[in-house]
C-alpha cells in the first residue's frame, strides 16, 4: 500500500492541534494510501521571525535525510510558500513535494492573476517562490495579510475575517482570478469553499493538492 510522510517541521502547535491536522490530512488521503505526521524534533515552535525558517530548513533538512528510499512513496513538505525546497530534494532520498510549487502550476491552468493570501511572516518566503517557480500565471502578487499563524490559531474567527478581507482586496485591487491560500493553517480553518462561493474564483488550499500530488508519484513509485 502506497504510504506517504507529512513532514511538518514546526513543533510548538499544542497536542490537540496535531490530533487535529492529522485526522484531516488522513481524511484527504483515497483509500489505498496510507500517511503519517512526522515532526521533526528539533524544529522550531513556530514560525514568526527570519531565524525561524533558517532553523526549520536546517530541521527539515536533517529529518529528510534520515528518511530510507524505501519507506515511502513521497514526503510532503509542509509549508505553503515551500520554504528551501530545492536544497530539501537535493537532501532527500525520496521524491520532495512542494505544495506551493504544486500549486503554481494548477493555478497557471484556472487563470492568469493569482493573488497568495498571506501571513506576515511569510513573505519573504512566497515573493522567494515565486522566482524560483517557473509554472505559474502571467502575475502573482503576494497580499500580506497582518497576522501570524499564532494568532490565526488563538482567534481563527479573527483569522477568516483576514483572510475574507485580503481576497476581497486581492479581487478588486489585483485583478486576482485565482486565490492561494498562503500557509498550511490557513486551509485547516474550513473556509477554502466559502471564499470560493462569496469571490466566484478558484481558491486553492495547499493541503490537499499537495496531498494528492503526493499519491500519484507514490502510486507511480509503487512503494
Amino acid at each position: 500500500m502506497p504510504h506517504l510522510i507529512f513532514l511538518q517541521g514546526v513543533t510548538g502547535y499544542a497536542p490537540e492541534e496535531i490530533t487535529r491536522r492529522l485526522e484531516m490530512i488522513r481524511a484527504l488521503v483515497r483509500p489505498g494510501f496510507t500517511i503519517d505526521l512526522v515532526v521533526p524534533p528539533d524544529g522550531p515552535a513556530i514560525l514568526e521571525q527570519p531565524a525561524d525558517f533558517e532553523h526549520l530548513h536546517r530541521a527539515t533538512l536533517r529529518a529528510v535525510g534520515a528518511i530510507a528510499p524505501g519507506a515511502c512513496g513521497a514526503i510532503i513538505h509542509a509549508g505553503a510558500v515551500d520554504p528551501g525546497l530545492a536544497s530539501v530534494r537535493a537532501a532527500a532520498k525520496v521524491p520532495v513535494i512542494g505544495p506551493g510549487e504544486a500549486s503554481l502550476y494548477l493555478a497557471r491552468l484556472l487563470g492568469s492573476r493569482l493573488a497568495i493570501l498571506c501571513v506576515e511572516p511569510a513573505v519573504g518566503g512566497a515573493r522567494a517562490m515565486i522566482a524560483a517557480v517557473p509554472a505559474k500565471p502571467d502575475v502573482v502578487v503576494v497580499r500580506r495579510m497582518s497576522t501570524t499563524v499564532r494568532r490565526i490559531l488563538a482567534d481563527p474567527d479573527e483569522g477568516r475575517r483576514l483572510m475574507r478581507e485580503a481576497a476581497a482586496a486581492a479581487i478588486q485591487e489585483d485583478k486576482a482570478d485565482v486565490l492561494y491560500l498562503g500557509s498550511m493553517t490557513q486551509g485547516t480553518l474550513g473556509v477554502t469553499e466559502d471564499l470560493q462561493r462569496e469571490f466566484g474564483v478558484p481558491v486553492l488550499d495547499p493541503l490537499p493538492i499537495a496531498i494528492h500530488v503526493a499519491e500519484q508519484v507514490a502510486a507511480a513509485r509503487g512503494v
